[in-house]
Parts: C-alpha cells; structure tokens; sequence
C-alpha cells in the first residue's frame, strides 16, 4: 500500500447479520474511491460472509487495538454502545467519523411492537444520539428517513446526507437470467416480526390456498417460528404438504438469503412499520418485484407494474392475491425493471461520485 493511500474503517460492534452486505458494499466503494479498507468487526459477521476479500478484517476486543489507528476515514455502521468510546479514540488520532442510521425515528412510532422492542429502543437511541452529536457527519438511507431525522434529531448533527442502502451484485445477471423462468415462490424473507406483519402473511397464505390459488409460499427467516407453524394445524397440513416451505431458526448464509429472493415471482413487503426495507433491494438484485404497502420508503422504490404493487391494507387478502396473481403472469417483465432499478439506485458502484461529495464536506 502507498504511503499517502488514505485510510477507512467500517465498523459494526453490534453483531447484525442484516448489515453485513451493506458493510462489504460500504468497504468496496470506499476502495473504488481511493481508499484502504479496513473492517473492524464483532467476530460472528465471520459466519455470515467473507470481509477479508475486499479489506483487512480486524476483530473487535474490548482492549484498545493498536491497529486502530491512522485512519482518515471511521465509517460506523449501526448502534452499538462500544461506538461512543471508539469514535473518541479515533478523532483524537485525527480520524474523521461517519454514522449511518438506519432507522431515526420516534418511539412514539413503536405501538404495539411489544415489550422487547419498547425496552431496547430507548437505549438504541440513547447510542445513536452520542454518535450523532461525535461524528462530523451522518448518513441516512431514503428521503422517508431524512424526513424523520429532521424531525427528530436534526438538532443534534446537522451535517446530513442521504444515500440509498448500498449492495454489491452479490447475484449477478447470469445467475438471475438462469432464474428468469423458474421463479415459483410467494416469499416472505427477514424478521418474523409484528412490524413485517408476519401473521398477516400467514393468514393471506391460507386465505390464497383455500380460494384455489396454485401459488406456493415461502419463507426464509432466522427467527424460530416453530410454535406458530405448529399450533396452527392448517398450516402445519400445508407445510407438510410443500404448499409453504420454510427455513426457519437459523442465521441464513448471503448464499441461502439470494437463493431465497431468487426462487421467488414476488416478495412480502406489506409492512406495518418501516422506514426502509433491506429486503427491498435485497429483492431487485434477484430481479424480483414486491407486494409493498403505502409505508416508509416504499413509495420511493415500488413502481406499480415496474417494480411491484400497491396494497391498501395487510388484512386485504383478496386485494393481495390479485397483486400477487397480476405479478406471476408477467413474471419475466417485471425481472428487467426490478434489476434496473437495483443496478441504478441500490449497486455500489453507482453511488462512487455521491459518496465522495459526502466525504468532501466530512473528512478534515
């Protein structure tokens, strides 16, 4: 490595599977743009892909690494609450700090998540306000989240930027064409989760399999969903008859997750809360349009008859059954524009000249 090669971290203490690709696609653009990469990571993102292949990977230890140091660039990827101590270690050693957040939005927004979410989201937030008040600058993913940071926490750095959620091709255009016709699924991939109205893609899967409908359904999730599969014995019948298969109970590898969108005509994205979906782009790179409701981002990227449908309501199964019907017979079409889209606004390397006028108005 030169001498004058710039330095960049990217950094997730906070082990989220989810976040791993945005992570190598974050790492990736970065050494696009000029920049030795550097990931400094919680040991269980190991698992899940290969950072070594775009950058050194350094494990996070709660002793001070010696290597933590000589960076121009610090990027942190989520909340952690190792990230304040870090992010003033590294600004005395002269690094400039860069916060992605994904999700700035009020607890107010939570009803009805349940307790868990209730209790771990004030704390969350306590983390993410500490990094935006220690950072020189904060990156949000969709114009839906600049709204809400502005609401919410623009007093606390105003420095902000928006960059859609970034991923390499970890599919490719060969692979997603050997797929083109062999998409059979309805999928529903990610958290199992009251926010992903979860039960609700249930009930539309028994609703769409009692009114005759041939679709099969799929889901891929790293949540156990044992007890709700078992304790419904209408869906126990039809997981045992292959009309819903299911992977369930484990963190998925990148390969099993890609599979997943790629066996699929359409995927649910008929949230009751978001602010984005990583399950969006997720989606496109395999050419694969959404069911989305009216929410977030999502009437940022779901173009109804180009990247997917509209619906008014999760508990709509008819209104999602015909979406989902329309989407499967024009299947194919609907692949071109879903992988357009990904290739123009999710792919890494179409975000190199937005990055580096973040970084211009960021980096001392």
């Amino acid at each position: 490595m030169n001498a004058m090669t710039p330095k960049a971290a990217v950094i997730s203490l906070h082990f989220s599977p989810a976040h791993a690709s945005h992570m190598a696609a974050y790492g990736k653009l970065l050494s696009d743009i000029g920049f030795a990469v550097s990931y400094v990571v919680d040991e269980r993102y190991l698992s899940v892909t290969d950072l070594a292949t775009s950058g050194e990977v350094i494990l996070h230890c709660s002793r001070r690494d010696a290597r933590l140091s000589g960076f121009t660039l610090a990027l942190f990827c989520n909340s952690a609450s190792a990230n304040y101590s870090m992010t003033n270690a590294l600004r005395l050693k002269g690094s400039s700090v860069l916060y992605l957040f994904h999700e700035p939005e009020s607890i107010w927004n939570l009803a009805g998540e349940g307790w868990k979410q209730l209790v771990r989201f004030p704390f969350s937030t306590l983390c993410s306000i500490a990094m935006l008040r220690a950072s020189n600058g904060v990156v949000v993913p969709s114009s839906r989240a600049r709204a809400q940071y502005e609401a919410h926490f623009l007093e606390h750095n105003r420095n902000v930027h928006t960059m859609p959620l970034l991923f390499d091709d970890e599919i490719g255009g060969p692979c997603m064409d050997a797929m083109r016709h062999g998409k059979r699924f309805f999928g529903f991939v990610g958290s199992a989760c009251k926010s992903h109205n979860f039960d609700a893609f249930l009930a539309f899967a028994k609703f769409a399999i009692r009114a005759g409908s041939t679709i099969p359904f799929a889901i891929a999730t790293r949540d156990d969903i044992s007890n709700s599969l078992n304790a419904d014995t209408e869906l126990a019948t039809y997981v045992s008859h292959g009309r819903i298969h299911v992977r369930q109970g484990r963190v998925l590898s990148n390969q099993e997750i890609n599979q997943a969108y790629l066996d699929c005509f359409c995927v649910w994205n008929v949230y009751g809360r978001s602010t984005q979906s990583g399950v969006l782009p997720r989606a496109f790179m395999a050419g694969t349009p959404v069911v989305a409701s009216r929410i977030g981002s999502f009437p940022e990227f779901v173009l109804p008859g180009i990247t997917g449908e509209f619906v008014d309501s999760a508990e709509d199964c008819s209104g999602i059954l015909r979406a989902a019907e329309r989407i499967r017979s024009e299947s194919p079409a609907y692949v071109d524009r879903c992988r357009r889209m990904f290739l123009e606004t999710f792919y890494f390397k179409a975000n190199g000249d937005r990055l580096a006028s973040i970084l211009a108005g960021v980096c001392q």
